[in-house]
């Protein structure tokens, strides 16, 4: 199945792009960070038979342009809700990746009466207590770093887009798009180029400042507190071999949630989807539904 074409929602945060298409109960899908709807083409593919699937944009990824104000996890959280809201999903499933799974467990927490099914993808917390606290050090760093080079990014902006034609390119000329993917792929041979390749223009295509900004979210603590009040059965599926969250820090989430089953994916490394789609997807619609 290709993808459904682009529609917007004019929403309080601004314009939001999003992909919907299948019949179903609804399930909500959130990229993560430097991704976009397209991504989940797998789930178009593979579940839309089920499940009324939307795909969004968060803004300042794939199409949605960046926000007026701030890109924090707590801001495109927001925007997340808003769309929920416009698109009147009363009941629904959520799935997120890394950044996107932080998105979905703050939905989760905040409306635990309309989160029927949660999924988090490739996503963990601090192993450690002395984990904890250099990651929250990190979180105060990088959101000041943020407060500081946000304003000159903005500006920027312009002249950062008459870049990205080039930018896209040179990283899109092998073997760059390979040597991007390594950072976060376990085994590149599993993952064909166009898919290489629509990973990389997707990052590219990230705003600067939402970027700097959402990657400040590290340790952000509104994920400890919206942990406190998920109810949603919940599915925490990742990589054995990923390098951003390693299996540890993902059985730390696991054990912060205790609905919740555990599923590490063999040689596999930050992104299932791609990387091992049969058994991602297979194990996704099990769970949703059980």
């Amino acid at each position: 199945m290709q993808l459904p074409p682009l529609a917007w929602l004019d929403l309080p945060t601004g314009p939001l792009a999003y992909r919907r298409g299948g019949e179903g109960p609804p399930l909500l899908l959130i990229h993560g960070w430097g991704g976009a709807s397209r991504y989940w083409v797998g789930a178009f593919a593979s579940l839309a038979d089920r499940y009324d699937i939307i795909a969004l944009d968060l803004p300042g990824f794939g199409a949605s342009p960046p926000p007026q104000g701030a890109a924090t996890l707590g801001d495109l959280t927001r925007s997340a809700v808003f769309a929920m809201q416009a698109l009147d999903l009363k009941a629904l499933a959520i799935g997120g990746h890394s950044f996107g799974a932080g998105v979905g467990l703050l939905m989760a927490g905040a409306f635990p009466e309309q989160v029927h099914r949660l999924a988090l993808v490739s996503f963990g917390l601090p192993r450690s207590a002395s984990e904890a606290l250099m990651i929250t050090q990190l979180h105060i760093q990088m959101r000041t770093n943020s407060a500081l080079l946000a304003p000159w990014l903005d500006v920027w902006r312009p002249w950062l887009a008459l870049w990205r034609p080039w930018l896209r390119q040179f990283w899109l000329t092998p073997p760059f798009p390979a040597l991007l993917a390594s950072q976060a792929v376990y085994d590149l041979t599993q993952i064909p180029y166009p898919m290489l390749a629509m990973g990389v223009t997707d990052l590219l295509a990230m705003d600067a400042r939402v970027g700097l900004e959402a990657a400040s979210s590290t340790g952000d603590p509104l994920v400890l507190a919206a942990i406190e009040h998920v109810k949603a059965p919940t599915l925490i599926l990742s990589g054995r071999e990923d390098p951003i969250f390693p299996a540890a820090a993902v059985t730390a989430l696991a054990e912060a949630l205790p609905q919740s089953g555990l599923v590490l994916l063999d040689r596999c490394g930050h992104i299932p989807m791609a990387e091992h789609p049969v058994a991602f997807y297979t194990t996704l619609g099990s769970f949703l539904a059980a």
